[in-house]
């Protein structure tokens, strides 16, 4: 569920600062005041990257310290984020070990306009060098209030995984996302500016225990695969074709076994896999000795015989090639245009008074790929003024509209009528499927309507549209 705050604001009255300050303070608020719709409610996610500055450790961990420059983007507004990160890791592994990683951010920069009680942190560090991938990285909820404006302190990130070959690995920081809890959830997407750079690096030797892989991880009855490793003694492997579980290995799944280990520990391999070996999640099981690794395989019965136009034909006169494609889905997700909404002034002269206005257009994308439907609601908080005074959030209705693009599937508008600060109206809705598959993207918007009663106090009203998708 993703959560959007927009702030609409009654023009014609004025508001006094948000706070004090001298030119530097207002400058900044002038620089913050385009981002503040999108904020509200916001969390974070940062990319951590750049040079480092290496910092004597101790014989067992290896610590550098960089200072990283991203660029964050929420709703399509961008902000600088400039931390200072410190990545910690062992000096020395063994092929086999699980090793733990630390990552040390700075503060985020308060850009917030709302305070922000509590936020979750989640991650990875890429590796590089003799071990490629990425490694999953937490921070545990912290709490707050953190004031609005102010710093979101983001502390250390730990990590674990397994070392898997022999050599430098390198370790730099990749993704952090921070969930924040301000009265509704949200996301800042930050990037690395340039290429991140190495902050730590692991010297592996192959005293581990050893590691073993498969290519390709699944394989037709009959096709071929390879192996590799680290770690290994010298000398002579035993290579077999066993169920799921390592269990019950056929002798005779496996033909023109070839697998050996070189003077360095390194481990490789090939083999074919036999036309009636059993298809399905298999294991590919390396012995030496009393050492015994496993690694998944799965495989796939062989390729079919023509049906089509080949049937029958002469195979070096007519050939069939099996095109497959994979269709990833994607995420529900909305975005809205930039910028308030700023209702029509009035002026009271005794009588009830109306100010109109439309909602910023919200742009939904639904990349699913299933049959399951969606929900774009909104509950709006009473209008407020400095002074105290108050215009009920059920004085202002809409009359929401929602377009469905091309080859987009149905969308429909919700009904017309008044909004409230506790139950939520439907602004735009895709009904499920019902077996059929749904998706596409949809444009909502909505005219405004607010009835201003003859008593009322004069100045600005703000109010707090709080759209959720759903």
């Amino acid at each position: 569920m993703a959560d959007w705050w927009c702030g609409i604001q009654l023009p014609g009255f004025p508001v006094p600062p948000v706070r004090a300050g001298g030119p530097a303070e207002k400058e900044r608020r002038h620089t913050m005041r385009s981002r503040r719709t999108a904020l509200r409610g916001a969390a974070v996610v940062v990319t951590a990257a750049a040079g480092a500055v290496a910092v004597p450790a101790a014989a067992a961990a290896y610590a550098a310290t960089g200072q990283v420059p991203y660029s964050c983007t929420i709703f399509g507004t961008t902000f600088d984020y400039n931390a200072t990160v410190t990545l910690t890791a062992p000096a020395t592994a063994g092929v086999g070990d699980e090793v733990t990683v630390e990552a040390d951010f700075s503060n985020l920069p308060g850009v917030a306009p709302v305070p922000v009680n509590k936020w979750t942190t989640s991650g990875s560090l890429t590796l590089s060098g003799a071990q490629t991938g990425s490694v999953d990285i937490t921070v545990p909820e912290k709490a707050g209030p953190i004031p609005p404006y102010g710093e979101v302190p983001i502390g250390t990130a730990t990590g674990t995984f397994t070392i898997g070959a022999a050599g430098d690995v390198k370790i730099a920081p990749g993704d952090l996302s921070i969930l924040a809890d301000a009265g509704a959830q949200a996301t800042i997407a930050c990037a690395p500016k340039g290429t991140p750079e190495a902050l730590a690096t692991i010297s592996v030797g192959a005293t581990g225990g050893p590691s073993v892989s498969v290519n390709p991880p699944s394989v037709a009855q009959g096709g071929g695969i390879t192996l590799s490793g680290a770690g290994w003694q010298p000398g002579a492997v035993d290579v077999a074709l066993c169920d799921a579980n390592g269990a019950q290995c056929a002798a005779g799944d496996l033909t023109g076994v070839s697998a050996s280990v070189d003077a360095g520990g390194e481990l490789t391999g090939s083999a074919t896999v036999a036309g009636s070996a059993a298809t399905g999640s298999r294991t590919v099981v390396i012995t030496q000795g009393a050492v015994s690794k496993s690694v998944a395989l799965r495989v796939t019965g062989d390729a079919p015989p023509p049906t089509g136009e080949c049937e029958g034909q002469d195979a070096e006169q007519c050939d069939e090639q099996k095109i497959n494609l994979i269709v990833n889905g994607g995420p529900l997700t909305m975005a809205r245009e930039a910028g308030e909404v700023d209702l029509t002034p009035v002026t009271l002269n005794g009588t009830e008074q109306t100010a109109t206005g439309d909602l910023r257009e919200v742009t939904v994308v639904d990349a699913r790929g299933g049959t399951a439907g969606w929900s774009l609601t909104g509950v709006l908080s009473d209008f407020s003024a400095v002074a105290g005074t108050k215009i009920p959030a059920g004085n202002m209705s809409w009359t929401p509209s929602c377009t469905p693009g091309a080859g987009s599937s149905t969308a429909v508008p919700g009904s017309a009528g008044a909004l409230d600060p506790a139950t939520a109206a439907t602004l735009c809705s895709a009904p499920d499927g019902a077996g059929q598959i749904v998706g596409g993207t949809f444009t909502a918007g909505a005219g405004l309507n607010l009835k201003v009663p003859p008593v009322t106090g004069a100045g600005q009203y703000t109010a707090v549209l709080t759209l959720t998708l759903s």
